[in-house]
């Protein structure tokens, strides 16, 4: 039987040059563009679920961010969402894409929503999951945890370490093949890339991009995650006016990873 690790390998990682600069991402499918940006703690191999099975009605490109696998770093340490969007906007420009989906995960969401708010006329439809909202409110003593929590613990723990510690928690089902593929994807985060992302996680915030967006959008939530729960997901589609709202039975953090057919399904729906 093949792994996911197995399948994996049917989507090796392909790189372009946008504006001078390295970007990664794995690629399956033809027809309607439809791009998919991981979280903090993820990359373009996490989404093998759905280069496998959306690819069958889709373009599927799934980007290792700036910083992440040999994509290479924003030349700014203090990083906005908008940042990691004209990377997303450069990309889209050089494998010739005019309009995809949007598919955002967790501060891939975060990341999405400034893509969508800036450039909304090369946006379908916006779907954010298990959201990180950002912590731009909150007081500097939080900002600052947030900001180098992540980073710590993969300097203390290693790539192997913050796996084992990290990756249970981000999956509800406990599934042997999901645990297996979150350990592969955590073993290649960077410092760099992780460092960064950290401070948009700590500095940036979702409402900035979501107030008055222009573009349809979809929201998803997992009914056992614990690092965004469905609740603050909730508030904030009411907040925002998102009317499109999923939520996902059984699934953790990682939904897509957890429930990939009720994740794709929602995918398959929202257009």
């Amino acid at each position: 039987m093949m792994t996911l690790i197995d399948t994996l390998a049917k989507y090796p990682i392909k790189s372009i040059v946008v504006n001078g600069q390295v970007q990664a991402y794995r690629e399956a499918g033809q027809g309607q563009p439809l791009i998919l940006l991981h979280g903090i703690s993820s990359g373009s191999a996490s989404w093998v679920n759905q280069l496998d099975v959306l690819s069958h009605h889709f373009h599927v490109i799934a980007w290792d961010a700036p910083g992440y696998g040999i994509s290479t770093g924003l030349n700014t340490e203090q990083p906005n969402a908008a940042d990691y969007a004209q990377r997303v906007l450069g990309l889209m420009d050089a494998l010739a894409i005019q309009k995809a989906i949007v598919v955002g995960h967790s501060l891939g969401a975060l990341q999405a929503s400034a893509f969508a708010h800036l450039y909304p006329e090369r946006v379908e439809t916006l779907i954010i999951a298990n959201a990180a909202q950002g912590y731009q409110r909150s007081d500097d003593e939080t900002k600052a945890q947030v900001y180098q929590k992540r980073p710590n613990l993969l300097k203390s723990l290693g790539n192997a370490g913050m796996a084992a510690s990290r990756g249970p928690h981000l999956i509800y089902k406990q599934d042997p093949q999901a645990l297996a593929l979150v350990g592969e994807v955590m073993g290649q985060l960077t410092l760099d890339g992780f460092t960064r992302a950290s401070y948009l996680l700590a500095y940036d915030e979702i409402r900035n991009y979501l107030t008055n967006i222009s573009v349809s959008c979809v929201v998803i939530a997992g009914d056992k995650d614990e690092i965004t729960p469905a609740q603050a997901i909730k508030e904030l589609a009411i907040e925002m006016q998102l009317s499109r709202c999923h939520l996902i039975t059984d699934a953790g953090h990682l939904s897509y990873v957890d429930q990939p057919e009720q994740f794709n399904d929602i995918v398959l729906s929202a257009n």
